[in-house]
């Protein structure tokens, strides 16, 4: 199965590491997660999503990493989810409107799940280039509003499709 484009843009920048504990929101059918487990040795992936159906999905396409211990899933809207606390270096979210919508709670749950140093990746494929600058304008306020640090944004590598990047911190 291709990996969609936006897919494999977003986990090149995730600069996945051996040992990293990364947090996926809204995992969907599992597709990255199934791209990142095999690169952690000492790592760990958990996926969330709030569709059971996807849950299911990502169930079935990562079952050996679960087996093995490198993946988890949740099924659980992120506000809601009490996860573990400080365990991840990295939380990333790819095509998760919330994120330029409104997700003050879920911008404080990110917060306290990130380890010191952990950060913060929102990846988007807007139906259009045009869109870009509203949505990176939107998640910059709603990051600044949450007390994030916008470290870097990123935009894809050609128009079609578009896609759009940014990394983010808490601040201390």
């Amino acid at each position: 199965m291709a990996i969609p484009q936006r897919i494999a843009w977003s986990i090149g920048h995730l600069e996945v590491e051996p040992g990293d504990r990364l947090l996926e929101i809204g995992c969907g059918r599992g597709v990255a997660m199934a791209e990142i487990a095999p690169l952690l040795v000492d790592g760990h992936i958990t996926g969330l999503d709030r569709s059971g159906s996807a849950v299911n999905s990502a169930e079935e396409r990562v079952r050996a990493s679960i087996a093995s211990g490198k993946a988890a899933l949740f099924q659980a809207a992120l506000a809601d989810w009490s996860g573990p606390g400080h365990a991840f270096g990295k939380v990333f979210a790819i095509n998760v409107n919330l994120f330029w919508l409104e997700a003050a709670r879920e911008l404080k749950v990110i917060s306290s799940l990130l380890t010191p140093g952990g950060r913060l990746f929102l990846f988007f494929e807007p139906p259009s280039a045009s869109q870009i600058p509203t949505i990176e304008h939107a998640i910059a306020v709603r990051l600044k509003a949450a007390g994030y640090t916008l470290e870097r944004t990123m935009y894809g590598p050609s128009p079609k499709p578009p896609l759009l990047g940014t990394v983010a911190s808490p601040r201390a």
